[in-house]
């Protein structure tokens, strides 16, 4: 199941996570490379979907031709001279928009709009997504290797102050981070209930 919980909900969705997903700066060296056959080195595609053939079109962009399910699905190597960085895209075969990445479906590669994936934080609940906020903020002020980070259940009361750090901001960052930890516990508790009935963690 993808991130978030559906609970006895039917999953009606279908996620990014789900499927294999390739990257425009995976491909950034085949600007410079020699034109030819080149492979993808995944064992989460299939053969149809690892092999290409770069090729120069006359416009002097290059082209990479997959050969999948004897149909060829065409992806275009496009660079964003307006960017200091020369950022790198590729173009959906089926919509031929820039994309930063593309999915490997079935019989084809497509960028998440035209197949409809959707993220899994789409499907969080309010309290989810509030935990997901709260752990963000745990990892920027005390690391992302601090013990006990994303563990809901430790207080961060007594977690000392980072050495770099004032006293003003790391009081203003860890209040407030302790002001949504407030608000995510009720949700959690009406969440509880509702899932196994008052009985669940009886108030005191």
């Amino acid at each position: 199941m993808p991130k978030g919980h559906h609970y006895d909900r039917t999953q009606t969705r279908a996620y990014t996570s789900e499927y294999h997903r390739i990257q425009a700066n995976v491909f950034k060296s085949l600007l410079t490379k020699p034109l030819g056959n080149y492979s993808i080195n995944s064992n989460d595609l299939s053969s149809e979907h690892q092999k290409f053939k770069l090729i120069n079109l006359e416009c002097g962009v290059r082209l990479m031709t997959f050969s999948i399910n004897d149909k060829p699905h065409k992806i275009a190597l496009i660079v964003d001279n307006r960017s200091a960085s020369n950022k790198l895209y590729i173009t959906c075969p089926y919509c031929q928009k820039q994309r930063q990445s593309l999915y490997a479906i079935k019989y084809a590669y497509a960028c998440r709009q035209c197949i409809g994936l959707h993220y899994a934080c789409q499907s969080e609940r309010p309290n989810e997504r509030l935990m997901r906020r709260i752990r963000k903020l745990r990892k920027e002020l005390w690391g992302y290797d601090w013990p006990e980070v994303n563990n809901m259940f430790e207080p961060i009361a007594y977690w000392p102050k980072p050495k770099w750090m004032r006293w003003k901001t790391f009081n203003l960052k860890r209040d407030k981070i302790t002001e949504l930890e407030k608000k995510y516990w009720p949700m959690v508790d009406v969440q509880m209930k509702a899932m196994f009935g008052h009985n669940f963690m009886p108030d005191c």
